[in-house]
C-alpha cells in the first residue's frame, strides 16, 4: 500500500516528452510542474528551446498551469510571469497545505490534474495524495545535495522494484 504513493503513472526522459496530445486525451485542465531539475537545472532560470515551446503549448491548452518549487528562489515566480501562468515558491511538496490554499485562494476549478516532476518523494507523492495523475521525468542535473541525495538512493530502489515486475 505504501509503495502506491511512490509509483508514478508514467515515466518520461524529459518533460517535453509528455506530448500535448497525451495532455489533451487525458483532458488535463490543471497542470502542476516542478521547477528544479524538471523545467530548469537547479540554480538556473533558463528553459531550453524545446521546453520553452512545450510550456507555451501547455499554457495555451490547459485551463490552469502552476509552476512550483520547494525552495525559496524566485525561479517559479519568474517562469510563471514569462509563461503567463501561476507560480509558487516554498510549495512544501508533498504536503497538501500550500497547494490546497493556492487552489482555494485562486478559485481553481478543474476536472483532471497532473503533476510532473523529477522526485518520487515530493512531486509524485503529492500527486498521489491528491489523487492526480503523475509523471516522473529524469532529472536534468545529476548533482544533488543533502536529503535529496539520500532520497535519490531510495527512489532508485523503488523504481528498480517496479521495473522488476
Amino acid at each position: 500500500m505504501i509503495k502506491h504513493y511512490f509509483q508514478p503513472d508514467e515515466i518520461k526522459e524529459l518533460i517535453n516528452d509528455v506530448s500535448i496530445d497525451w495532455i489533451k486525451s487525458n483532458k488535463i485542465d490543471f497542470l502542476i510542474l516542478d521547477v528544479d531539475n524538471t523545467l530548469v537545472i537547479k540554480g538556473d532560470n533558463h528553459v531550453d528551446e524545446a521546453t520553452d515551446k512545450w510550456l507555451k503549448e501547455c499554457a495555451q491548452y490547459c485551463k490552469t498551469v502552476l509552476i512550483c518549487s520547494n525552495n525559496m528562489s524566485h525561479v517559479a515566480h519568474d517562469l510563471s510571469l514569462k509563461y503567463n501562468c501561476f507560480g509558487i515558491n516554498l510549495a512544501l511538496k508533498p504536503f497538501k497545505l500550500r497547494l490546497s490554499r493556492f487552489i482555494r485562494k485562486n478559485n481553481i476549478e478543474y476536472t483532471n490534474a497532473c503533476v510532473i516532476g523529477d522526485q518520487l518523494f515530493t512531486d509524485i507523492w503529492l500527486a498521489k495524495r491528491f489523487k492526480y495523475k503523475s509523471i516522473l521525468v529524469q532529472r536534468l542535473n545529476r548533482q544533488d545535495y543533502g536529503l535529496t541525495k539520500l532520497f535519490r538512493g531510495i527512489e532508485k530502489m523503488l523504481l528498480e522494484k517496479k521495473n522488476d515486475k
